[in-house]
């Protein structure tokens, strides 16, 4: 197809093509040095160096004049799988994935007979065995068997001698887990829950918004009694869109509600359509969110243009948490210095960029910078290349950088520098400056154009999926984590799916490159479908002949993988750069994939250029209107044009997980791990097979089913996975941990092994029957029952509640039941500082008020309790569980409570508050069981939840009308 008519129908169907949007590296914390505030850059020498003279031809002097002009092989390294044999030792790499083929060509099926015991090994759909390390730092010797069948049906067992050798990059790849992500609604919008702390305050620059003087004078008081504590106190103004406040009395009640060292999960939100002045710092020294599910919001309401906010966000000194900005427009840049779990969702940045050292877990989603440069030198009269130097976006020394759907352009430098005295590109500023010292860096479906110098340099190395980079001087730059002599301390390197097109060929003094693609400097770097391609635009004579200077489309140093395609960055002037991987294309046609065909087609204009592209997404991406030309549609375009496969899973499938070695072979944002090529959830009805891997979960799905196969672990880290059915397992079962803002919701277990359940943060939530579950809560939230769901902790598995910094038990919005079965034989243990009660609890994630009928059966099982780190201010008397019905016993004979020293312990199951205490006493380490009212009582109105409870137990009640009722209501429930 043409790709011009492939535009044309995804401009009329008003979308995008979709691509890859989601979702273990580094170090220690980094130190807190001193960030390198936007507007500072770095102090790079990128490039050649291009110096002019009065004469129309540069003179172009390289610093590496031997290196070659581009990698002598196409499609180098992958693909080579290790055949091995009895007798055989072989070596593998730590920190990435090794596929391993068993000898001979008669093979019918692998069976893994013992496993690695550091990393993890499966087989393959096509009976190759994928020895993942990502996630392992492990070097040595280590051994795994396996079987094999043959077709002549005989079976032989072999086991496999491994040693593992020191990687290449000292971080290995980057897996997401350090990202801080929330789950995105149907329009990919962040959503942000409120907690249990929390306050609005609403900002308006209406004439109607209330100043100071307006309250004073409605409450008859002078205007310095109106104090930002006395509007919090009152609790209405400032707190509806109908009471907002002007900036100022907005300003004081948000820093009265949101104060220093507080925890809550309020939210500023100023009305659209209006400019605000200085709101101050707006985060105050460690003002945290309630917690990474329930941030403190900066944000919008009403209709109308973003707000824009002439502040500049500043943080420093200690870590300030969970913070999420979101529909505004920044002039004054942010300096961040140790923020924790930040995102700046549909957030636009114009005159200051963003500067971040010691990061951890900071994102930008559907966000963007543009339009940064300096109005006057910094220093004296004249502009100066290195300290007028401007960036973007730059992050030092930080961890889990996520930009996803961001648009940067036009960053330090002005339109008209070589006729007016504004200020001119220089080899010192770039769209994006990721420092050497980052670990876990993602970009994914950006858009990065006419840059000063490069669009994006990432010293560190990363995941670079669906970039298209633009009229830049240089696209991209990457080093490992090699700059100065420091070493391959960063990341492995991924680059998929990315575009680069058109030079920007600008000149000034001190330009370094002027049409430069991408640079690797990393070790065993990926390239998988990439395309660098027309330096100048093939139709435009004029152009063609004005782009003399061709640089260096691709360097590397002994890539992995690459299969780039390279055409027409050439110039006969100077260097000629060979085309590759276009022998079996269509000249013609590729000659008519051009970024200036396309935005001729998308603006209805044949003489647009791409100036005016770029005015177009500046309004898109700078307003809170749907994106309909992102970098995926502009990829998309291109991936046509050259020939690589655009069409997409029309009916749903069942995804196989399938480690790839030319990649982490671990995320799961990550298209390459898939037998499909794209992502789960692409399709309704998707449906997930792990076949026993390790994988680390990133974005926001919906799945039908998940199969972990037989061993299988996942991480949720952060984002949001919806199961809609009952997860299975093989025979070994498997293992689950959900931590930061991870959520994992399912219809319960039914796995054949035994599900080992680990929430250190984030939320669990079940809302089918969970079976067979080890369930051990450290932090975050464990929602045993959602509405109509069961939880039943089957015999010889435990409930562990480590600390009372969790949240465990019932929520729900329609009053259904929500049941805690414990079978006779399983065991619930509470140790900590603070003992965390099982009981209903408002999540946030199911509206303001938490609406569900609670049943707990102890059903004879075994209590365990540890007081050795209890603190000794809680009191005497402690409640561990509490429902609307309560049956059940525990088994005195195997409970135990540790700790006890000088105290004796009661436990006391009330039926008719349908509690269970702890009541602590002066003593010699006794415990004694006792009971309070009668187990067959319940309330009125709970006739059903009952039923429910009892259903199976045999417990009978007179309060129940007639046999022929219960029954109704057990069938009903």
């Amino acid at each position: 197809m043409n790709p011009l008519i492939l535009l044309l129908g995804f401009l009329a169907a008003g979308m995008g093509a979709g691509g890859g949007s989601g979702g273990e590296g580094g170090t220690a914390r980094p130190s807190t040095d001193d960030v390198t505030p936007p507007g500072t850059g770095g102090d790079a020498d990128d490039g050649p160096t291009v110096v002019t003279d009065d004469t129309p031809d540069p003179v172009v002097v390289d610093p590496d004049p031997d290196a070659p002009d581009q990698p002598g092989t196409t499609e180098t390294g992958g693909g080579t799988d290790p055949v091995i044999t009895s007798d055989s030792i072989l070596e593998v790499m730590a920190g990435r994935v090794t596929t391993i083929a068993p000898e001979g060509d008669d093979v019918v099926s692998v069976k893994i007979i013992s496993g690695v015991d550091e990393g993890h090994v499966t087989v393959n759909p096509d009976n190759t065995m994928a020895l993942v390390m990502t996630l392992s730092d492990f070097t040595g010797a280590q051994a795994f068997t396996y079987e094999v069948a043959r077709a002549d049906g005989s079976i032989e067992t072999h086991e496999v001698n491994l040693n593992v050798v020191e990687g290449v990059q000292a971080a290995g790849w980057g897996t997401g887990e350090s990202h801080y992500m929330l789950a995105v609604d149907e329009n990919d919008k962040v959503i942000v829950e409120t907690g249990d702390n929390h306050t609005k305050v609403y900002v308006s620059g209406s004439e109607s918004a209330l100043s100071l003087s307006d309250i004073a004078a409605m409450e008859g008081l002078a205007i310095e009694d109106i104090t930002g504590a006395w509007l919090a106190e009152q609790g209405s103004y400032g707190q509806s869109e109908d009471l907002a406040l002007d900036a100022e009395a907005g300003r004081l009640m948000w820093e009265a509600v949101t104060p220093r060292w507080s925890t809550t999960s309020n939210h500023l939100l100023f009305e659209r359509g209006y400019e605000y002045g200085d709101m101050g710092r707006m985060v105050l020294r460690s003002a945290d969110g309630e917690s990474e599910l329930q941030p403190v919001l900066i944000g919008a309401y009403g209709e109308g243009d973003k707000p824009i906010i002439d502040s500049k966000i500043l943080v420093h000194q200690e870590p300030t948490t969970n913070i999420v900005f979101q529909d505004v427009h920044i002039t004054g840049g942010a300096r961040l210095i140790m923020p924790e779990d930040w995102i700046f969702d549909n957030v636009t940045f114009t005159e200051a960029g963003v500067g971040i050292s010691d990061g951890l877990g900071v994102t930008f989603h559907n966000s963007s910078i543009f339009d940064i440069a300096r109005d006057d030198p910094a220093f004296g009269d004249d502009w100066h290349a290195h300290t007028d130097r401007l960036t973007g976006l730059y992050a030092q020394k930080s961890e889990g950088i996520l930009i996803e759907g961001v648009f940067v352009d036009h960053i330090g430098w002005t339109e008209g520098y070589a006729e007016g005295d504004v200020q001119p590109p220089s080899m010192f500023s770039h769209n994006i400056y990721i420092n050497a010292e980052n670990w876990d860096l993602t970009v994914r479906d950006t858009i990065t154009m006419q840059a000063s110098s490069f669009g994006i340099v990432a010293r560190s190395g990363g995941f670079f999926e669906d970039i298209l980079f633009l009229d830049n001087n240089a696209a991209m730059d990457t080093y490992g984590g090699d700059y100065e002599g420091s070493g391959a301390i960063g990341n492995y390197t991924l680059i998929s799916g990315t575009v680069v097109t058109s030079a920007g060929h600008r000149f000034a003094d001190q330009i370094g490159a002027v049409s430069a693609g991408i640079w690797d400097s990393g070790n065993l770097s990926t390239w998988v479908d990439n395309i660098i391609a027309h330096l100048a635009d093939p139709n435009n004579q004029d152009e063609i002949d004005a782009k003399v200077v061709p640089h260096a489309p691709i360097r590397q140093d002994d890539p992995y993988y690459d299969d780039t395609i390279l055409y027409r960055w050439n110039s006969e002037e100077y260097y000629f750069h060979p085309d590759q991987n276009v022998d079996d294309l269509d000249t013609d046609v590729l000659d008519q994939t051009t970024i200036q065909l396309f935005t001729a087609a998308l603006l209805g204009d044949d003489n647009a250029t791409i100036g005016d592209l770029a005015d177009y997404l500046r309004a898109q991406y700078g307003s809170d209107a749907e994106k309909i030309v992102d970098a995926d549609l502009i990829i998309e375009f291109f991936r046509e044009g050259f020939g690589l496969e655009v069409d997409l899973r029309g009916e749903a499938e069942t995804l196989q997980f399938v480690p790839n070695d030319i990649g982490d072979g671990v995320r799961w944002d990550n298209r390459l791990n898939w037998d499909t090529q794209d992502l789960p959830g692409t399709q309704d009805g998707d449906s997930v097979d792990l076949n026993g891997n390790e994988v680390v979960y990133g974005g926001t799905t919906t799945l039908s089913g998940l199969d972990m196969g037989d061993g299988g672990a996942l991480r949720v880290p952060h984002g949001k996975l919806t199961v809609e059915s009952a997860i299975e397992a093989g025979p070994s079962g498997a293992q689950i941990s959900i931590d930061g803002a991870g959520q994992l919701w399912a219809e319960g277990y039914a796995g054949e092994g035994a599900l080992d359940l680990d929430v250190d943060g984030g939320r669990f939530a079940n809302t089918g029957e969970m079976t067979n579950t080890d369930l051990t809560v450290t932090d975050g939230q464990a929602l045993l029952a959602v509405d109509d769901a069961e939880f039943e902790l089957s015999a010889g598995r435990t409930l562990a509640i480590i600390d009372a910094a969790s949240k465990v038990g019932f929520d729900g919005e329609d009053g259904g039941i929500a049941l805690l079965d414990l079978e006779e034989g399983s065991t619930v243990q509470f140790s900590g500082t603070e003992l965390e009660t099982i009981e209903e609890f408002r999540s946030g994630a199911l509206g303001d008020e938490t609406n569900v009928q609670s049943g707990i059966n102890l059903g004879d099982a075994t209590l365990e309790i540890d007081l050795n780190n209890l603190s000794t201010d809680l009191g005497t008397t402690l409640t561990l569980m509490d429902a609307d019905e309560l049956i059940g016993i525990f088994d005195e004979a195997t409970s135990s409570i540790g700790g006890l020293g000088d105290r004796d312990a009661t436990i006391v199951i009330d039926y008719e508050e349908d509690v269970v205490r702890l009541e602590l006493s002066p003593g010699s380490g006794a415990v004694s069981f006792q009971t309070v009212g009668e187990e067959t009582t319940f309330d009125d109105g709970e006739e059903a939840l009952w039923a429910a409870l009892t259903a199976e137990q045999g417990i009978a009640s007179e309060e129940l009308p007639d046999p022929s009722l219960e029954d109704e209501l057990i069938d009903a429930a």
